[in-house]
């Protein structure tokens, strides 16, 4: 199993999957006091974050509380009492049981409007990284709203593998959303879902970010979104209209936004031209970003089964050489290593969809580390 940050971050990533179930050891990571999301004001002080753990074994272990904050990872060193960057064990040694007791927040930027989703976790493989099959662990999420803007503002985080909205549910209404030419606020009841539409793959409901909407909760955890990409934020109701962000009402944290008046959408960071790099026999393909743009159409990084090498010489059927979609922890693109066989000679690369289908590589989109384009071929040295 992969360890180290990409584990962490598919922990997130899959934050709507079930906690592992360890029954011997219960960690528990609370928000002022109570185990639920908060909607936080920058201009106030910070809030109180406490954990505790229950457990009947006494073996050694890592310990592990971090934070995603709008500016990076954050871990809490035990020793020191402060929160700093990076991720790293908070704690190496026994287990044992204790109620609930409270964190300093200190290194912690309340100030920075965004998402904070806080982590604690527990792995009994004490070697310094986290081991999925060994962890058990809880996590809660603080929304910290940019200081001055009322309550009642939309706000959206965007990091590199999903995205977060954010909505006031004390008023029981949803501002920074029109329906038409009808601004006035909308009712969390009337919300079926909410998607982040971008403009790669469509309007309707090829949304690559989709969530069902639960009124009783703050926090919509998106994933699968672009980390580069143009879009609009959508919600969709549950008579079949479709609500629009309203820019003035939503407040974005996370990556640098801007409004595009005359296109009519929101932007955020850049578009980069994917990549083959071939090495030793091998390829990396870099998708740029995660909508897998790049081939003959577009691709829904959830519909992809896996991608070959299409050698010349071989049948098309035969995995010469083939790799599954990962996700790069750095960037947030996608990209396939090519993890057996070699990758030379004249071919081409192709994706095979889950249902059965094959998407072409587009030329046209690519720049080649290695190799030369001969006709529809590539020609690997």
């Amino acid at each position: 199993m992969k360890k180290g940050i990409v584990s962490i971050v598919a922990v997130f990533v899959f934050l709507t999957m079930a906690v592992a179930a360890f029954a011997t050891v219960t960690p528990v990571i609370n928000i002022q006091g109570t185990h639920g999301s908060y909607i936080w004001r920058s201009d106030y002080s910070p809030p109180a974050i406490s954990i505790g753990m229950q457990t009947d074994e006494i073996v050694l272990a890592d310990w592990w509380l971090l934070c995603l904050a709008p500016t990076g990872w954050k871990y809490f060193s035990v020793a020191y009492g402060y929160w700093f960057d990076g991720s790293y064990p908070s704690y190496q040694g026994r287990l044992s049981s204790f109620n609930q007791t409270t964190i300093p927040t200190a290194g912690l930027d309340f100030t920075q409007p965004g998402s904070y989703l806080f982590f604690f976790g527990i792995d009994k493989t004490m070697d310094g990284q986290i081991t999925t099959e060994s962890l058990v662990y809880d996590i809660q999420s603080v929304n910290v709203f940019p200081a001055g803007k009322a309550a009642k503002t939309v706000l959206i985080t965007i990091f590199d593998s999903f995205q977060v909205a954010v909505f006031d549910k004390l008023t029981n209404s949803i501002f920074g959303f029109s329906v038409g030419s009808d601004a006035s606020p909308i009712d969390p009841t009337r919300v079926k879902k909410v998607k982040e539409v971008s403009d790669r793959v469509g309007w309707a409901s090829d949304s690559v970010a989709v969530v069902a909407y639960d009124s009783n909760m703050v926090t919509m955890i998106i994933p699968n979104t672009a980390n580069n990409d143009r879009c609009e934020w959508v919600l969709e109701l549950s008579n079949g209209d479709f609500a629009w962000a309203n820019p003035d009402w939503v407040a974005f944290a996370g990556k640098t936004v801007t409004w595009n008046a005359t296109a009519g959408l929101f932007e955020y960071g850049g578009y980069h031209k994917q990549t083959v790099y071939f090495s030793n026999g091998q390829a990396y393909l870099d998708f740029a970003c995660n909508l897998t743009d790049g081939f003959v159409a577009h691709i829904n990084p959830s519909d992809i089964s896996y991608v070959k090498w299409n050698q010349d010489g071989t049948n098309w059927d035969e995995l010469l050489a083939w790799g599954t979609l990962q996700v790069d922890v750095n960037s947030g693109n996608y990209y396939v290593w090519m993890n057996s066989g070699a990758v030379s000679g004249s071919g081409l690369f192709s994706i095979i969809m889950r249902d059965g289908s094959t998407a072409w590589i587009n030329k046209d989109k690519w720049i080649y580390s290695g190799a030369t384009l001969v006709g529809e071929r590539i020609v690997v040295n």
